[in-house]
């Protein structure tokens, strides 16, 4: 038995190695929960001799551009290829993301005309090696024909994330009518957000006195007992894609030595920023409400 697995094995490695997978691929790849973004594209230009040489170019829209040039190998029944922090061609993220150096475990596999590369990936941090990326799966098409087939007809097995037709989200409506804690929200302003991931940095735009808020989302505490200084407070969140309407309120723990209680918000929607000035006091809690838009695209002035 152990000799016949052997043999086996060997035929199987032979088949790849036999099999010259130079040349350009099409794909598509994704990222667990708690990534940067679910599914990216994927393209990789291949050289293979006796070793694999080549570039990987991984992209979303016009927001994400990662070129890497990468190394690797056939090992028995797999093909593993190691994109190098070295050999960075481009780096196009926005501002609060890191590219990934990413490692790919693959294996080949022929559909009549079509063939595939299909398996997972996994990486770190290009600025900190200590911090492991979020791994996903990968499938790459020597055409986009072929691409479009397997998406087509196994889009719910390898990547489960990709849906040629994804189901509508029902919307969720919040009611904010109640009091909090004693306190009446007061409506500061109302911002439209096109990121479920999003960011808060909190700071005093006067004369530090010991104030401290805490933070809440939807009624549910985001960040508890901040104190505001000069040196921002950074806040990082997702919203609920169901829902329409998010509430933030900032709760005056105290009113330092001063009142009331005075701070500067600074929202980080991608790459835009807002920023509001916030005034609470033991009666009343600033509240800013956030609208969820993903459709809608940000019309961006032209310089």
């Amino acid at each position: 038995m152990k000799c016949f697995l052997l043999i086996f094995l060997s035929i199987l490695t032979q088949d790849i190695l036999a099999q010259n997978i130079s040349g350009k691929w099409f794909g598509k790849i994704t990222q667990g929960p708690g990534g940067y973004s679910e599914l990216y594209d994927l393209e990789l230009d291949l050289s293979q001799r006796k070793n694999i040489w080549g570039d990987s170019y991984s992209f979303k829209d016009n927001s994400v551009r990662i070129r890497i040039g990468l190394s690797g190998k056939v090992d028995r029944d797999s093909i593993r290829l190691y994109e190098s922090i070295d050999w960075i061609r481009e780096d196009f993220v926005p501002w609060d993301w890191v590219a990934c150096i990413k490692k790919f475990d693959l294996a080949y596999r022929s559909d009549g005309a079509y063939e595939y590369l299909e398996g997972t990936w996994s990486g770190i941090s290009k600025d900190d090696p200590n911090e492991a990326c979020i791994p996903g799966k990968v499938i790459l098409s020597k055409t986009i024909e072929g691409l479009n087939k397997f998406l087509e007809q196994r889009k719910d097995s390898v990547i489960n994330t990709i849906a040629q037709n994804p189901e509508p989200i029902a919307p969720v409506l919040v009611d904010f009518n109640s009091n909090f804690m004693e306190t009446e929200p007061k409506k500061v302003t109302e911002i439209n957000v096109y990121n479920a991931d999003l960011q808060i940095q909190l700071l005093d735009y006067m004369k530090p006195d010991n104030d401290t808020v805490s933070v809440y989302l939807n009624r549910e505490i985001l960040a508890k007992n901040i104190q505001i200084s000069k040196r921002p407070a950074l806040i990082k969140f997702r919203i609920d894609k169901r829902i329409v309407l998010h509430e933030l309120l900032l709760y005056a723990e105290n009113l330092g030595l001063i009142p009331p209680n005075t701070s500067e918000l600074i929202l980080i929607d991608g790459e835009t920023k807002h920023r509001v000035m916030i005034v609470s006091d033991k009666q009343k809690t600033a509240a800013i409400y956030l609208r969820y838009k993903p459709q809608e695209k940000k019309v961006k002035n032209s310089k």
